[in-house]
């Protein structure tokens, strides 16, 4: 269970006693998470818990924080939603001592209070989140329950405003931008916003309704939304291709086949994909390069001539993988070439588990890191990265990384990408 898993996580680091005891009786003096808990004379590892957790340097001797701050700081990682209650029962194997009538009365006027709000969403999806949420204790419920000590009509009209955002997404098929999204709701253009409460309880309904993992980076939040109708940072998410041909329905995009005839790179925002159908590439292949300068050499090498291009820029961006995906869709094959270091390897490793046979990994060999090994370190920290790679064609690779503890990059690998793509394309 990841109850069980939390708390032998916070009983392998000493940092977290002192302050599990103080949030403790915080809990027993007032029947629920709340007040501020103050350290004095903080120890290194009280100091290197808090650093992590609320992203901020501790050097003085003493410290303190509220206690909802504490239990909200788990809300970005994968012990988001704990009930602290069990969490802190399981931590010091006995139950929480607080006065029973007392606990009782606040019990029954908790459940009365969401029974009504569930109930006048009666057979919405959101009344299933909710209801959900409640009844297991899991989901967002953490918030919920904090937020719910702190201040009862605020918290309704922060469930509301969820329970109808869900609602309307689930009823309409159209895209939208996230903050106009939020204003026809609440009035507010952030009420949404991904750092905002509105914006977390949002995205721990839309997980429930579509029974996925919450997601914790910017990347995957921006997917969860996508798949819900909504769009958020559409200037900086983009794309750029070359040589592929973009559809609506049964008719070509004017846009995207003026840059194919012309040859020029285009770049494709969030907000581009979502107006497209289906996508269409040379030979129905395309090469993905990581590095915008081996992306910008091949260009100037094939202009002229017919060739499906991508740069993914770094860091995998949603219009990429959207981008992708609709070529996966048509059946289309990808070749990915990136840079042989921990960062790049665990991008190849996300790509070639969302498309399996689908997608190639391209000059990823051990033989290809020795040909172009560079003589730049890699730290310690960033090895350690590596250790969740999975996918079998980079195993060799990732030891032989470990071992020299160096990296190779792809700029290198230009003429080898060249001398590949003139024979794929002739092959057909």
């Amino acid at each position: 269970m990841m109850v069980d898993e939390f708390v032998a996580y916070l009983k392998r680091n000493p940092g977290f006693k002192r302050i599990l005891i103080k949030l403790k009786n915080k809990y027993e003096s007032l029947g629920h998470f709340g007040g501020i808990i103050q350290l004095d004379n903080i120890t290194q590892d009280e100091q290197e818990v808090l650093r992590s957790l609320f992203r901020k340097g501790y050097h003085k001797k003493n410290a303190s924080f509220q206690a909802e701050k504490f239990i909200r700081s788990f809300d970005q990682t994968k012990f988001a939603g704990m009930d602290f209650t069990e969490v802190l029962t399981k931590y010091f194997g006995e139950e929480l001592n607080w006065k029973k009538e007392l606990k009782n009365q606040y019990l029954e006027a908790k459940s009365q209070y969401f029974i009504e709000i569930i109930a006048s969403y009666r057979s919405t999806p959101a009344a299933g989140w909710l209801e959900a949420t409640i009844k297991e204790k899991n989901n967002a419920y953490s918030i919920l329950a904090v937020k719910y000590d702190e201040d009862k009509e605020k918290l309704q009209a922060l469930i509301n405003n969820v329970c109808m955002g869900l609602n309307k997404l689930i009823e309409n098929s159209e895209k939208v931008r996230l903050a106009l999204f939020a204003s026809q709701i609440t009035k507010d253009p952030h009420a949404f916003d991904r750092k905002k409460e509105g914006g977390t309880l949002l995205l721990h309904a839309l997980s429930y309704y579509y029974s996925t993992k919450y997601p914790i980076n910017a990347e995957e939040q921006s997917e969860l939304l996508y798949r819900a109708g909504l769009i958020y940072d559409e200037v900086s998410n983009y794309t750029i291709c070359r040589g592929i041909k973009a559809a609506i329905k049964d008719h070509n995009h004017p846009g995207w086949e003026g840059f194919v005839e012309s040859g020029e790179p285009l770049h494709v925002s969030l907000w581009n994909m979502s107006k497209i159908d289906t996508v269409q590439c040379v030979e129905n292949q395309v090469f993905v390069f990581e590095n915008p300068t081996v992306f910008s050499e091949i260009v100037d090498f094939f202009q002229g001539k017919p060739c499906s291009i991508i740069c993914s820029s770094g860091n995998l961006k949603l219009a990429t993988l959207l981008l992708l995906d609709k070529i996966v869709q048509r059946g289309g094959l990808i070749y990915y070439g990136g840079d042989l270091d921990p960062e790049g390897l665990i991008i190849a490793d996300k790509l070639k588990k969302r498309y399996n046979e689908k997608l190639i990994l391209w000059h990823f060999k051990p033989e290809d890191y020795t040909d172009i090994q560079s003589m730049s370190y890699i730290s310690e920290t960033r090895l350690k990265k590596m250790d969740g790679i999975e996918s079998p064609e980079l195993l060799e690779t990732v030891e032989i990384i470990r071992q020299s503890g160096t990296g190779a990059y792809q700029e290198l690998l230009i003429d080898d990408y060249i001398r590949d793509m003139e024979k794929f394309l002739s092959a057909g």
